[in-house]
């Protein structure tokens, strides 16, 4: 006899990939010039940064100095910048996330309930 009931390997699939949408969103850090850029950077964000080129560089930042900005062994000059993206605390995700998570434990849970049911009335 096959059970409908969804099997935990995949409950906690569902879980897992829930969670690499995360609770974060890379926000633009709009900015005119380098000190502007500058003041809304602060040790430990973490960024995206666009080069000229259009290639990516991401890490955490550990110094913003008049040369540029600096993590992870690298230092990536003003001069060399395009655009930068500072990951930010989503209070959509993190709702949507939650909601998610609780959704799909609702549906194990009322499916186990009514499984349990079909067999107590079954004996």
């Amino acid at each position: 006899m096959s059970s409908r009931l969804p099997s935990n390997k995949l409950i906690v699939y569902l879980i897992l990939i829930s969670f690499t949408v995360g609770c974060t969103t890379m926000q633009p850090v709009p900015a005119t010039d380098t000190q502007s850029l500058a003041n809304q950077l602060e040790v430990g964000d973490k960024i995206k940064i666009t080069l000229l080129d259009n290639s990516d560089v991401a890490f955490k930042v550990s110094a913003v100095s008049a040369e540029g900005i600096s993590g992870d062994g690298v230092l990536v000059a003003y001069s060399d910048i395009q655009h930068v993206q500072v990951r930010e605390f989503s209070t959509g995700k993190t709702v949507s996330l939650v909601a998610g998570i609780v959704g799909v434990l609702a549906i194990v849970g009322s499916s186990v309930e009514s499984d349990l049911g079909w067999r107590a009335n079954r004996d």
